[in-house]
């Protein structure tokens, strides 16, 4: 069973101790991509990796501005490929229906 994500908690843990906040964000983290499966976990820690170190050094308004740039160009590269699956099953019904 998933515990409840508890923000309390894990503010707290980051003040009282930002080691210890941060060996149990990148547990989770790995417990969470190793659910993804091999294929999809893969691709999923290079890119983590590649926004860990763009973040690396920076202060928490800084880490948390690029975390957001980083999720708005996923939504968006989302949408994209929404559209296009929407694309595509348009056609497909287009085909199916003139049959």
């Amino acid at each position: 069973m998933t515990q409840k994500f508890d923000f309390d908690e894990w503010a707290e843990l980051y003040q009282r101790d930002p080691a210890a906040f941060e060996a149990r964000r990148k547990a989770v983290l790995a417990l969470e991509l190793a659910k993804a499966g091999p294929a999809l976990a893969a691709n999923a820690k290079a890119v983590l990796g590649r926004l860990e170190e763009q973040v690396a050094g920076k202060d928490d308004a800084e880490r948390i501005r690029t975390s957001m740039v980083w999720m708005a160009a996923s939504m968006r590269q989302l949408a994209g490929k929404m559209q296009e699956l929407g694309k595509a099953t348009s056609q497909f019904d287009r085909a199916f229906t003139q049959r």
